[in-house]
């Protein structure tokens, strides 16, 4: 009896053990739109489809579903993902879709159809992702337990209710200088979204003189960020700057034209030291 129990528990947990992993190429499968953004009027619905892709030489099982996202610090674009409608800025609501379940035949494809409609009161941006799951075989675990491994690839959605958003950033905390002598020169700033709609920001920066002589330039990481998130700007200058007072001007580039241009005073000293730095204006 007690070997009969055993035997049991043993099928009951190869079959409930399941590892997902979020390796596309791992799942054998392709999507033709890994970014849905659309920005839709209050109270109406947009539709559109994604194709997915069976790019090995077997049937694959698909099934489809949708989950929130947020970024993650330091803000490089790394994302966590909660279950559908758990968040705050969740789109999930909606989000409809056919078919939820289908096999794509080798090398072929599958269209999933999709609806978006907007609620007629909605401000701001709201995101979900639509994933892709499929069987990628089992492995053998420890005592006995076999862990089905799935792998699956996401579609994000960045939808925006039409003349409802409000695109607001702030950049402040300006540093520049050097941890040693022997260092490159160090420059860095926060960014904080304070509007309710996502921001990728691509930054640079130039340093030039009052004649306008460019002494130094180069770009900054890039920023993910959703309303609420304070990521920083860094980068470095190898190069020495001679003695004298810079403007230092900063251009963030925010996406669909917009961008941000600030600039501060900055003075080197005889050491070749950044002596001064001024507020971003």
């Amino acid at each position: 009896m007690l070997k009969k129990t055993v035997l049991f528990l043993g099928i009951i947990l190869s079959i409930i053990c399941v590892f997902i992993t979020d390796r596309a190429e791992a799942a054998m499968l392709r999507i033709d739109k890994p970014k849905v953004r659309l920005s839709i009027a209050p109270g109406n619905t947009r539709t559109g489809s994604i194709n997915v892709e069976n790019v090995s030489d077997a049937p694959v099982e698909v099934k489809a579903y949708l989950e929130d996202w947020f970024y993650l610090p330091p803000f490089d674009g790394t994302k966590e993902f909660k279950p559908a409608r758990s968040l705050a800025l969740s789109c999930a609501n909606w989000i409809t879709f056919v078919p939820a379940e289908f096999t794509v035949p080798p090398y072929g494809r599958q269209s999933v159809n999709f609806t978006v409609t907007v609620p007629k009161d909605a401000k701001g941006g709201h995101y979900a992702v639509m994933f892709f799951e499929s069987p990628m075989g089992k492995q053998k675990q420890t005592e006995g337990v076999v862990v089905n491994v799935v792998g699956r690839i996401g579609a994000l959605f960045y939808i925006e209710p039409e003349g409802a958003i409000n695109k607001l950033c702030v950049l402040s905390n300006l540093a520049i200088g050097r941890p040693t002598t022997d260092s490159p020169l160090g420059i860095s700033a926060d960014f904080l979204n304070e509007g309710d709609v996502d921001i990728t920001a691509k930054a640079t920066y130039y340093i030039m003189d009052a004649q306008g002589i460019v002494y130094a330039r180069g770009e900054f990481n890039d920023l993910f960020t959703l309303p609420g998130d304070k990521g920083r700007f860094s980068s470095e200058w190898k190069e020495n700057i001679p003695q004298g007072k810079y403007d230092i001007v900063l251009t963030l580039e925010l996406g669909e034209r917009d961008s941000l241009v600030r600039e501060a005073l900055l003075t080197v000293d005889a050491n070749g030291e950044i002596s001064y730095v001024g507020d971003l204006k």
